[in-house]
C-alpha cells in the first residue's frame, strides 16, 4: 500500500501512572522517546476526527519539506549551528506528527486502572479520560485515553447520532475501539446493505459439548461436561463478516492505495462497519442469472444493482438495529464527517512455501519417518544457510523473487541495514557485526525449527465464502452456490490439501479440503486471484474453531506428508452458544467491563492441549484404556473452555476452568486402596508439566530444566559413581539404576516422553549445524574502510563527545536488559537490541532519541559514522558494535555506497540456478 505516515502518541503503564501521583508533567516527546513511553501509530479515523476538531491539517508538504531539510543539512560539514538546525527540524516534524490529545495506557495493574478509568489522571497540566478499548487492544491489556477537553465532541463524533441505552458492553467496546484501527482512506462505496445467507443444514455429526448435573448419593450436585456424538441441524450464517465488491470498484481502491494490482480482499473499516469484501461480479450476477437490475436492501428499500459499489451484509454493519435505513446512517455519517478506510488487502502473490506451527503438527498421525520426511526440506535449508554461500545468505536474508526489479525494489523487501550493506559489499561479509547477526538468525530458525517451525508448501490465505451463493442470497434466489459439499476452490489448485487454523486444539480441526476448478467456477471465481473460497453446506467454520469470513485467515498446504497422515473421520466440535447479555452503557460499567476483557486465558488453555496430548504418550491407545480416552475426552473439552474464555470477557457467566486437571492430590497412608486406586488414577491425568520441547518457547522453563539436569548429574555422581549421561546409556541397568532413572523424570519440570513434539525436537536437536563463518582477519582496516569516510577530519573534542554517547548507549541497554530479568554478555547485546520488550514501536523511538543527541554533537552524518566505527571496531574490536549499525545507521550506509562494489549480485529467480526451498536461483549481477 501507499506509505502511512506515522504518528507518535505516550504509552504509559498504570504503574508509572500512579507512581507519579496520577500527575505526570514536562513530559516531552524526547523523554518519552528515551523512556521508551512514546510509540508510532498509523493514521485511523479517531486521529482524523481530533485533527477536524482542532483545526488541523496534517501538512504533508510541510512534512516532506522539513524531512528532507533535515537530511540535506547531515550532508553539511559539522558545525554548531548546523546540529542546532537540525534539532530544530526534527522538533518542527515531531509537531506535526506527535497527537498529544491521546494516550495509550498499558494496565499492569487492575485496580491503578479502575482508578484511572474512574477519575481520569493528568499529563502536562491535561487531563485525560478513558476513550475505546478494541478487542486488540484488550488481548494486550491497552486502553486509549483522550484529553477530556475534546472528549464530548470526539465521543458524539463516533457514537454517529446513535442513542444507546442498553448493549453488550464488550461488543460496543470492540466495535467502537475499530476507530483506532490503522487504515487507508479510501473511496466511500455505494452501497446496499443484503440480509445475512442464513441456511438451515441437516444431518451433520458432530462431537457435542454438553453441560451435565448430576445428584450423588449424598445429595450434593455434580456439574460436569461430556462430550457426545449427535446429530444436528444447525442454522448457519455461511457467509458471516463477508462482502462483496465490484471489480470495478476493486479497481478503484487500488488506485486509492496506490497499489501495483487490484487485490480480491480488503478489510474494511467505517463507522461501525467491519469485515472483508470480496471482488464478485454481482452486476453481470444480477443480468444474467438474476434477470433483473434492482435489487431490496435489508430495510425494504430497492436499488438500481448498476448504482451499486458494494454488497454490505447485515454481520458486517454492527449498529444496523440502532438506524431506521441505510440512508438514515449515510446522513449521520455525512454529518459527522465519517469515511471508509482499508486496513488490509490481500497480497499481490501468495507465498509458495511457509512455516508450519506445532500445534498443526502435534495433531497428526505422524510416524518416526513421517517426522523425519517432514522436518528433512527444513534441516537441509539451513545447512545450506549456515555454508555461508553468498547465494543462500542472500536468499535467506532478503527472501525470494520471481522478477528481477531495481536494486531499490529488491532492498525495499528488508529493514535491516546490515542485509543492504552485504549487496552493496560483499566484503562486509567479513564483518564480525553482520556475521554475529546472521548467525543470531540462523540460530533462531534452529531454535524455530525445534517448536515445529518447519517449511512446507503452502501459505496462508482468506477464508472466503462462495460468493455465488451470497449473490442468490442477495437477490433472493434459492442458494446453491457454485460448490457442492466437501468441495472447495483455490486459484491453480486441483488437489487435496490439508487446512489449519490457529489456535488448533484437537485433531478433528486438521480438514482436507478437495480443490476443484470447472468452467463455472473459472468464471464466476475469475478475480480470486487469492483466498481459498469455501462452500455453504459444511461445518468447516466450526472445524476451524468457530472461524468466520471476516478476514480470517487459513493455512493450507499440499504436502503429502501432512494431508496423508490427518486422523480420518474426526468430527468437528460445537457446542450450544450462549447469548451475550446487553447491560446498561455507563461510563463506569464500560470500566468494570474492560477489566474483565484483560489477562486473556486462551493461550494458557491451549497449552493444556499440548501438554494432554504429550501425556497420551504414556498410555496405550487401546479402546480399554480409560487414561486415553479420558485425555481425549479433555482435549475435545478445551476447545469449550476456550469459548468460555472469549465468551467471559462479554460478561457470559462461564463454568471455571476444572482445578482436578492441574492439581495433584496427595496419597495417605491410611487410604484404602480403592481410594489410593482413584488417586493415582487422577494424578496420572493431572497437567502439571509441559513437554520438553516448550523449553525453546519459554525462557524460565529452559532455565528450571537445565538447574534441574544440573543438580540430578551432581547426585547422580555421587549416588551411582557416573554422569546422568552415561547413566541413562547404560543397559542393563541394576533395581537402584532403575529407580533414580525414575525418579529424574518424574520430578523433571517437563514431559520428557515420545511424544510428536519432542520427536520433532530431537531430530532437529541431533542435526549438527555448523555455520561456515568466513575467517576473521587479524584487523578491521578493510572494514572499518568500508564503514568510513575517508574525507573527514577528525575533531577530537566531537569525537569525546560521541565516545561518552556510546558509554551511555550501552549502559541504557544494559539497563534495560537488566529490567527484562536477564543477564547481558557483551556477545548478546545487540541481539537484545532487537528484540527486547514487546513493542518495536517505543523500542526504534528510545533509538531515535538517542540518535537526536547523536545529531546534536555531530550534524554531518558520515562524519559521526566514521566517529562510532572508529570507536566500535578500533577502540572495542570485541565488544558489541550495535551503536554504530543502530544509532548511526545513516551515516553508515552512505559511507557504504560510496565503497559499493564494482559488481552487485542480487538472487532471482532461474531454472539452471541452484534449489532453495524447491524452487531455483542463481545469482544475477545488477
Amino acid at each position: 500500500m501507499a506509505k502511512q505516515a506515522l504518528y507518535y502518541i505516550f504509552k504509559l503503564a498504570t504503574s508509572m501512572i500512579a507512581d507519579s501521583n496520577f500527575n505526570i508533567s514536562n513530559l516531552t516527546p524526547s523523554d518519552a522517546r528515551t523512556r521508551g513511553e512514546l510509540i508510532s501509530v498509523g493514521d485511523n479515523q479517531t486521529f482524523m476526527f481530533l485533527r477536524r476538531i482542532k483545526g488541523k491539517k496534517t501538512d504533508f508538504k510541510k512534512l516532506k519539506e522539513f524531512t528532507e531539510e533535515r537530511d540535506a543539512i547531515k550532508e553539511l560539514h559539522h558545525s554548531e549551528e548546523n546540529s542546532r538546525k537540525i534539532s530544530e527540524k526534527q522538533e518542527m516534524i515531531d509537531n506535526i506528527l506527535f497527537v498529544d490529545d491521546i494516550i495509550n495506557v498499558k494496565v499492569d495493574n487492575n485496580k491503578i486502572y479502575h482508578e484511572i478509568g474512574k477519575h481520569g489522571f493528568f499529563v502536562n497540566h491535561k487531563k485525560y479520560k478513558r476513550l475505546s478499548c478494541g478487542a486488540g487492544q484488550a488481548r494486550r491489556n491497552t486502553v486509549t485515553f483522550v484529553c477530556e477537553d475534546v472528549y464530548d465532541e470526539l465521543h458524539e463524533i463516533q457514537m454517529n447520532g446513535l442513542k444507546i441505552s442498553k448493549i453488550n458492553l464488550a461488543k460496543f467496546s470492540a466495535y467502537y475501539g475499530l476507530y483506532m484501527s490503522n487504515i487507508q482512506k479510501v473511496k466511500t462505496p455505494r452501497v446496499c446493505l443484503i440480509d445475512d445467507c442464513e441456511l438451515q443444514l441437516f444431518g451433520k455429526k458432530v462431537d457435542w459439548i454438553d453441560d451435565k448435573i448430576e445428584l450423588q448419593q449424598d445429595g450434593s450436585i455434580k456439574e460436569y461436561r461430556e462430550v457426545e456424538e449427535r446429530i444436528i441441524n444447525p442454522v448457519m450464517n455461511v457467509c458471516d463478516g463477508q462482502g462483496l465488491i465490484s471489480p470495478a470498484f476493486a479497481r478503484v481502491w487500488a488506485e486509492n492505495l496506490e497499489l501495483s494490482y487490484s487485490p480480491c480482499q480488503f478489510i474494511i473499516r467505517s463507522s461501525f462497519v467491519k469485515g472483508m469484501l470480496t471482488t464478485f461480479d454481482f452486476h453481470k450476477f444480477a443480468h444474467e442469472v438474476a434477470g433483473t437490475d434492482k435489487i431490496t436492501d435489508h430495510y425494504g428499500r430497492e436499488w438500481n444493482i448498476d448504482e451499486i459499489d458494494v454488497l454490505l451484509s447485515v454481520s458486517q454493519f454492527k449498529m444496523y438495529k440502532y438506524y431506521d435505513s441505510w440512508d438514515d446512517y449515510q446522513k449521520s455519517c455525512i454529518k459527522y464527517g465519517h469515511v471508509w478506510g482499508v486496513s488490509r488487502c490481500n497480497p499481490k502473490y501468495d507465498n509458495t512455501c511457509s512455516l508450519l506451527n506445532y500445534q498443526y503438527i502435534q495433531t497428526l498421525d505422524l510416524k518416526p519417518l513421517d517426522l523425519f520426511d517432514l522436518a528433512q526440506p527444513t534441516i537441509d535449508w539451513i545447512n545450506k544457510i549456515c555454508s555461508g554461500n553468498k547465494l543462500y545468505t542472500l536468499l535467506f536474508l532478503l527472501g525470494v523473487t520471481d522478477k528481477i526489479g531495481s536494486i531499490e525494489d529488491i532492498l525495499s523487501k528488508t529493514g535491516n541495514d546490515y542485509v543492504k550493506a552485504i549487496v552493496y559489499n560483499d566484503e562486509l561479509l567479513k564483518d564480525p557485526h553482520i556475521q554475529k547477526k546472521i548467525y543470531q538468525s540462523i540460530s533462531q530458525c534452529i531454535k524455530d525449527a525445534k517448536i515445529g517451525r518447519l517449511w512446507v508448501d503452502g501459505n496462508y490465505q482468506m477464508m472466503v465464502s462462495d460468493p455465488y451463493a451470497q449473490a442468490q442470497s442477495a437477490f433472493k434466489i434459492e442458494v446453491t452456490g457454485l460448490l457442492k459439499e466437501f468441495e472447495h476452490w483455490n486459484k491453480g489448485q486441483i488437489a487435496k490439501v490439508d487446512a489449519c487454523r490457529s489456535p488448533m486444539v484437537d485433531y478433528s480441526e486438521h480438514n482436507i479440503l478437495n480443490c476443484i476448478n470447472d468452467e463455472k467456477t473459472s468464471e464466476w471465481y475469475k478475480y480470486l486471484s487469492s483466498g481459498v473460497v469455501y462452500n455453504v453446506w459444511g461445518l468447516d467454520t466450526i472445524r476451524h474453531s468457530d472461524s468466520d469470513f471476516d478476514g480470517d485467515l487459513v493455512f493450507t498446504s499440499n504436502n503429502e506428508v501432512m494431508y496423508k497422515t490427518v486422523f480420518p473421520n474426526k468430527n468437528p466440535i460445537t457446542y450450544e452458544k450462549n447469548t451475550a447479555p446487553v447491560q446498561r452503557l455507563t461510563y463506569s460499567n464500560i470500566i468494570k467491563a474492560d477489566m474483565k476483557t484483560f489477562n486473556s486465558k486462551i493461550g494458557v488453555i491451549t497449552n493444556y492441549s499440548t501438554s494432554f496430548i504429550a501425556m497420551l504418550d504414556r498410555f496405550s491407545q487401546d479402546a480399554e484404556c480409560s487414561e486415553y480416552k479420558e485425555l481425549i475426552s479433555r482435549i475435545k473439552l478445551l476447545r469449550r473452555y476456550i469459548g468460555d474464555s472469549i465468551d467471559s470477557a462479554k460478561g457470559i457467566k462461564m463454568k471455571p476452568f476444572p482445578t482436578n486437571w492441574k492439581s495433584r492430590v496427595q496419597i495417605g497412608e491410611k487410604d484404602s486402596e480403592e481410594e489410593k486406586k482413584l488417586k493415582y488414577y487422577h494424578n496420572s491425568l493431572v497437567s502439571s508439566k509441559k513437554p520438553y520441547f516448550m523449553i525453546y518457547i519459554y525462557d524460565k522453563l529452559l532455565e528450571d530444566y537445565k538447574s534441574f539436569k544440573h543438580k540430578y548429574n551432581q547426585r547422580c555422581k555421587i549416588t551411582q559413581g557416573c554422569t546422568l549421561d552415561v547413566l541413562m546409556k547404560k543397559t542393563p541397568k541394576n533395581q537402584d539404576e532403575k529407580n533414580f532413572a525414575r525418579q529424574y523424570y518424574n520430578y523433571m519440570p517437563v514431559i520428557k516422553n515420545h511424544c510428536i513434539g519432542n520427536e520433532l525436537c530431537s531430530i532437529i536437536e541431533n542435526n549438527d549445524f555448523e555455520m561456515s563463518k568466513v575467517k576473521k582477519q587479524d584487523n578491521y582496516d578493510k572494514i572499518i574502510a568500508i564503514l568510513s569516510d575517508e574525507n573527514v577530519v577528525k575533531n577530537n573534542a566531537r569525537f569525546k563527545k560521541v565516545y561518552e554517547l556510546y558509554k551511555k548507549y550501552n549502559a541504557l541497554i544494559r539497563n534495560l536488559f537488566k529490567l527484562n530479568d536477564h543477564s547481558l554478555s557483551d556477545d548478546d547485546m545487540d541481539f537484545f537490541v532487537d528484540n527486547f520488550g514487546n513493542d518495536s514501536s517505543s523500542r526504534n523511538e528510545m533509538y531515535n532519541a538517542i540518535k537526536n543527541e547523536a545529531e546534536l554533537i555531530c550534524s554531518n552524518s558520515s562524519e559521526l559514522a566514521t566517529y562510532a566505527v572508529e570507536i566500535a571496531y578500533k577502540l572495542n574490536p570485541n565488544k558489541d558494535k550495535s551503536f554504530a549499525w543502530v544509532i548511526c545507521s545513516e551515516g553508515l550506509m552512505k559511507n557504504i555506497i560510496s565503497h559499493k562494489s564494482a559488481k552487485i549480485e542480487v538472487p532471482v529467480s532461474d531454472v539452471t540456478g541452484s534449489e532453495y526451498l524447491g524452487k531455483y536461483y542463481k545469482l544475477k549481477e545488477m
